[in-house]
């Protein structure tokens, strides 16, 4: 029995110092170098009619007009469209040599003092700061070749004039029962004149209706009352909805 088991542990012990075989031997990796792959890229010049051929070939397919052709089209315009459109951005001048004044002031004292009193609500005291600010630089001149509302202000320094000839309606709103009124003068050109708190509003629209008439600025076929020269009370002017003029 001893010697059967020397046997076997001897058995053993040569299993286990039993050679690795050489298939599950480790196998050592050699590195090898990268090698690095260069890229050729070769350019071709392009003339420039070639380029524009095919930029205005893309903008067709997109169904626009290529810049070449929209450029030749406006070259072969009319000359006359560039005339006519400097000829109608031309402003009139007038000669106001040896004009008289009809009247000249600046807005009404009497609409002055009323928001300044008006000021103690704090709610209008903006308007408080408009009727001081129109009082101490506005200035209004009427002629009889012209309307002038004159600004000196530090913050503005102008005149705006406006020639009787250019007058195509006037409006009008009386303020403080009838002390003194706005007026407003529409020009042909859309523009507008405001004159705020003037005094005699009544009679310098009808004198600006006469010189207007009188240098040739009014309709000439006239059809019916002239609505909006007509004068406009409180009442009347600001209506049910009170929005001044309408």
């Amino acid at each position: 029995m001893a010697a059967i088991g020397g046997q076997m542990q001897v058995g053993i012990h040569q299993r286990r110092l039993a050679p690795v075989p050489a298939r599950c031997q480790p196998v050592a990796f050699q590195s090898r170098p990268v090698q690095q792959r260069r890229h050729s890229c070769v350019v071709r010049a392009v003339d420039d009619d070639e380029l524009d051929q095919r930029l205005a070939a893309l903008k067709r397919a997109k169904g626009e007009t290529p810049y070449t052709e929209s450029k030749k089209r406006a070259a072969a315009a009319p000359a006359a469209g560039p005339k006519a459109a400097t000829k109608a951005e031309e402003k009139k001048s007038y000669d106001y040599t040896d004009e008289k004044v009809h009247w000249e002031g600046g807005p009404a004292a009497a609409d002055l003092a009323f928001n300044v009193a008006l000021g103690a609500t704090l709610v209008a005291l903006p308007l408080t700061i408009g009727a001081i600010t129109r009082s101490a630089f506005v200035k209004y001149k009427f002629t009889d070749k012209r309307v002038s509302v004159v600004t000196k202000a530090p913050w503005e320094n102008k005149q705006t004039d406006c020639a009787y000839q250019e007058v195509k309606e006037v409006r009008t709103v009386s303020r403080g029962l009838g002390a003194w009124g706005d007026m407003v003068i529409e020009l042909k050109n859309g523009d507008k004149l405001e004159l705020r708190s003037l005094e005699k509003f009544k009679e310098l629209k009808e004198y600006v209706l006469a010189r207007r008439d009188a240098l040739g600025g009014g309709p000439k076929n006239p059809k019916g009352p002239r609505i909006m020269d007509l004068d406009l009370d409180d009442d009347t002017a600001m209506g049910k909805g009170g929005k001044g003029f309408a």
